[in-house]
C-alpha cells in the first residue's frame, strides 16, 4: 500500500504530459502576455506640421507654378524649392540644424550657395556666394544676450562684393523684443537697430526696425492677427544689398479654423490684407484650406488681388495653392 501515492504520482505526471502535447493545452498553460513586436510604421517628425507656415505653393500665370519651401518629413527642417516661372526655374534646398542655416540653388532667379551660423550667444559665421548682381560675403563675429535673452548684441567684421566693389564692413547690431498677454489678447513688441560702417569708402548707414502685433480671439475657432511695421534710415553704404530706406506696412489676417475631424472636409477659411503706406500699393487674399487623408496640412486655393495707386497698369489677379498646419 505504500506504493500507492508514487503510483498516483506517476499517473498523474504521465496525464500532465499528455495533455501538454495538445496545442489547446499548450495554449491554456501559458501565462505569459507575448512582446508586442516592434513598431516599424512611419513617423512624422513633431513639429512638422508647423514647419508648413511658411511653405509658398504657387499656381499663377504671373509667377509661375510649383512649391518654394516644402518642408520635406525629415527630423531636421530642410524644404524644397521647384518652381517655374515664365521667364526661368526656381529649385534648391534650404535647412536649418539649430543654428546653422544652409541654402544652395538658384532662389527668385539668383543662383545661391550659403553656410552660416548664429546662434542666440556665442561665435558667429557666415560665408555666402551669389551670383547675378546680388552680393557675396564672408562675416565673423560674436553675439550675447542679456535681459533673459530679450535682448541681443552682435557685432560683425567682413568682406563682401557686389558688382566691382569690394569693401571690408563692420556690423553692430541690437535687436529685442517684448511681449505681454492681456487675458486671451496677445501682445508684442520688437525693435532691431543697426549700424553698417565701411571704413575704406568712408560710408555709414544706420537703421531701426520697430514692429508691433496683436493676436485677438474673437470666438471660438476665429482669430484677428494684425501687425503694424516701421523702418527708418540714414547714410549710405558701400553694398547695395546691406542699404535699408524708409519703410510703412501694415497686414492683418482673419481666420476661422473649423473643429478637427476625420475625412475629408473644409479646415479653415482665411482673409488677408497688406498695405504698403508708402509705395502706395496693396494686396488682399481669400483662403479656403480641407483636410485631406494622408496630407500633413490643410490644403486648398486663394485668389487674391495687387493693387498700386501710381499704377493702375500693375493692377492684377492672383491665384495660388495655401497649405495651413492642421
Amino acid at each position: 500500500m505504500r506504493f500507492l501515492p508514487e503510483a498516483s504520482a506517476l499517473r498523474s505526471l504521465m496525464l500532465a504530459l499528455t495533455l501538454g502535447s495538445l496545442p489547446g493545452a499548450v495554449a491554456s498553460a501559458q501565462t505569459a502576455t507575448p512582446a508586442a513586436p516592434p513598431s516599424t510604421g512611419f513617423k512624422l517628425p513633431s513639429d512638422y506640421l508647423n514647419r508648413f507656415g511658411s511653405a509658398q505653393f504657387v499656381a499663377s500665370t504671373t509667377d509661375g507654378f510649383g512649391v518654394r519651401y516644402l518642408p520635406l518629413p525629415l527630423d531636421r527642417d530642410v524644404r524644397f524649392t521647384l518652381l517655374r516661372t515664365p521667364t526661368y526655374w526656381d529649385y534648391g534646398l534650404t535647412a536649418q540644424f539649430g543654428s546653422l542655416s544652409a541654402a544652395l540653388g538658384r532662389f527668385y532667379n539668383v543662383p545661391k550657395a550659403e553656410l552660416t551660423s548664429a546662434p542666440g550667444s556665442g561665435l558667429q559665421w557666415s560665408a555666402l556666394v551669389q551670383g547675378g548682381a546680388s552680393h557675396s560675403h564672408a562675416t565673423v563675429g560674436y553675439a550675447t544676450q542679456v535681459w533673459e535673452g530679450r535682448v541681443r548684441f552682435l557685432n560683425n567684421v567682413g568682406v563682401a562684393q557686389q558688382g566691382d566693389v569690394t569693401a571690408a564692413y563692420t556690423q553692430t547690431e541690437v535687436s529685442g523684443g517684448y511681449s505681454r498677454a492681456y487675458g486671451k489678447v496677445n501682445t508684442g513688441l520688437y525693435s532691431t537697430v543697426r549700424m553698417y560702417a565701411f571704413p575704406t569708402q568712408g560710408k555709414a548707414q544706420g537703421s531701426a526696425d520697430v514692429t508691433a502685433v496683436i493676436g485677438v480671439p474673437l470666438a471660438a475657432g476665429l482669430n484677428l492677427d494684425a501687425s503694424h511695421f516701421e523702418r527708418f534710415a540714414v547714410g549710405q553704404t558701400a553694398i547695395g544689398d546691406f542699404g535699408f530706406g524708409r519703410a510703412q506696412s501694415s497686414n492683418a489676417s482673419l481666420t476661422y479654423r473649423l473643429p478637427p475631424a476625420e475625412g475629408f472636409g473644409l479646415g479653415a477659411v482665411r482673409v488677408r490684407a497688406t498695405r504698403d503706406w508708402l509705395g502706395k500699393s496693396a494686396t488682399a487674399d481669400a483662403d479656403v484650406a480641407f483636410r485631406i487623408d494622408g496630407l500633413p496640412a490643410l490644403m486648398g486655393g486663394s485668389i487674391g488681388y495687387e493693387w498700386y495707386e501710381t499704377n493702375a497698369t500693375a493692377n492684377k489677379w492672383r491665384f495660388a495653392l495655401v497649405a495651413l498646419p492642421r
